[in-house]
């Protein structure tokens, strides 16, 4: 009994941990593309099949009509601290 007990409070400490270091983490951002969607599409190619053949499905994800595969136009980044 008292080393389930040890089990159980060495698990939910190291869940606290887990909590703890991800409260304190920046943030991942997700910046859009200034440009518009339509005028990628002409510019771009597909990642997956290299086909030019690309529509716009959403403000800023592009679906190829070749393959299906459909992928975000954009760049992710962390928040840098101290910036707004």
């Amino acid at each position: 009994m008292t080393y389930a007990i040890l089990i159980f409070a060495a698990v939910a400490v190291v869940i606290l941990l887990f909590v703890t270091v991800k409260a304190f983490k920046s943030p991942t951002l997700f910046y859009a593309t200034e440009e518009p969607i339509d005028e990628l599409a002409t510019r771009l190619s597909c990642p997956k099949c290299r086909s030019r053949r690309l529509r716009p499905t959403g403000p800023y994800t592009l679906g190829c009509e070749n393959c299906g595969f459909t992928f975000s136009v954009g760049t992710v980044k962390k928040r840098q601290p101290g910036s707004q």
